[in-house]
């Protein structure tokens, strides 16, 4: 957990510096991260995203990770090569 916290880390820092230095936030994509962080870390990742106020796609097979972003994100399903909206 503390190997991907400080991955994560390092791209927030560099999604804020692009912010800051070109005046526009770029798109994060994040594979699996959610599974191999803490409550405690998942939930600050999710604040830090939010604050930043980018576009970031998270990828997960447990949905249950991605409870917190319920009121802040849209859920998608891929099954059969075929893209699902979820509630």
């Amino acid at each position: 957990g503390e190997q991907k916290m400080l991955l994560v880390g390092l791209v927030l820092a560099a999604a804020r510096l692009s912010a800051s230095d070109e005046g526009r936030v770029p798109v994060i994509l994040l594979d699996e991260v959610a599974a191999h962080l803490d409550n405690r870390h998942r939930d600050a990742l999710f604040d830090e995203v939010r604050q930043l106020g980018c576009q970031a796609w998270f990828t997960g097979t447990d949905a249950e990770l991605f409870a917190p972003l319920k009121h802040h994100a849209r859920f998608y399903h891929v099954d059969d090569a075929r893209i699902h909206e979820r509630d």
